[in-house]
């Protein structure tokens, strides 16, 4: 495909999800940004047909195979680290101002899914992945359609969408339970980071939030995903902060520094190589070679 029938065709999918909020994409073949975390304002909800991607969600490693189904949160950290040539997937876009509608909308099948804040996927059965990918389809038809009721289809065929994955997760064994009031603190410190990142990348910041002591706080973060609090906070802003530095270039380093909320671009220098070992203008300047 010619460069300027890519842009003709990025084009058209801003506009539809723009539109209706949803963008359903059939036979994509490959990934974006391989090898560096980015993180994406959508809601990505997708069935690998075919091939296999091995990707790290929240700094956690996840492998992708066929018949799995993958749910990528927005404002997730998500790094493509190797796809295979054969790799197929059928993708539903959802915008942020659809995703909040649908949280309302349908609260108690979002509730039950909190897993999905660090587990990415599903492993399907081939009959049910089979099933699911009938109803991708159906819905890849009609976001292309010119039906005058596009959106009231939807609306239908998402709410059946939803209940079919639950009704999976829970022969799976996913959502058997309610989450008990330690998953839910890890799920809602998750959701806190991506909202106060800018404002605090200290423990204790969080800790209050819930009204805990940040020695008890931290212990519950490690024993419910195994990873440090403080690790947490500090992956999501070097993730925010490399995804500026090599989309944004419009962006100088201190702008960058100053949306990431640092007091001045000495402390955001430091605190990146702190994390990564190189000066943010040596990570710009090496992306930029690639």
């Amino acid at each position: 495909m010619k460069k300027k029938e890519i842009l003709s065709a990025v084009e058209r999918n801003r506009r539809v999800l723009e539109e209706h909020g949803l963008l359903v994409l059939d036979k994509i073949a490959s990934l974006p940004t391989q090898g560096e975390p980015f993180i994406s304002r959508n809601l990505v909800v997708g069935l690998n047909i075919g091939g296999t991607a091995h990707v790290e969600y929240d700094t956690q490693p996840v492998d992708f195979r066929p018949n799995d189904m993958f749910v990528l949160m927005p404002k997730h950290t998500v790094n493509i680290l190797q796809v295979s040539d054969d790799l197929e997937i059928i993708a539903i876009i959802v915008s942020p101002e659809k995703f909040d509608r649908m949280k309302h909308d349908y609260p108690n099948g979002y509730h039950e899914n909190l897993h999905y804040h660090w587990q990415a996927h599903i492993q399907l059965t081939e009959s049910q992945a089979a099933d699911v990918h009938a109803l991708m389809s159906v819905m890849y038809s009609v976001c292309w359609s010119e039906s005058q009721r596009k959106v009231r289809l939807y609306h239908h065929l998402m709410e059946a969408l939803l209940v079919l994955l639950q009704d999976y997760c829970q022969a799976d064994g996913l959502n058997t339970h309610k989450p008990s009031p330690h998953e839910m603190i890890l799920a809602h410190f998750v959701d806190a980071v991506m909202e106060h990142y800018t404002e605090s990348r200290e423990v204790r910041f969080y800790a209050s939030l819930f009204c805990l002591s940040p020695k008890h706080f931290s212990a519950i973060i490690k024993q419910q995903s195994g990873k440090n609090a403080s690790d947490w906070i500090s992956d999501y802003v070097i993730a925010q902060a490399k995804a500026m530095l090599c989309y944004q270039h419009h962006l100088s380093i201190q702008q960058i520094s100053q949306r990431l909320g640092f007091p001045d671009q000495a402390a955001f220098a430091r605190y990146f190589k702190t994390y990564t070992g190189m000066s943010a203008r040596e990570f710009r300047d090496k992306r930029l070679l690639l």
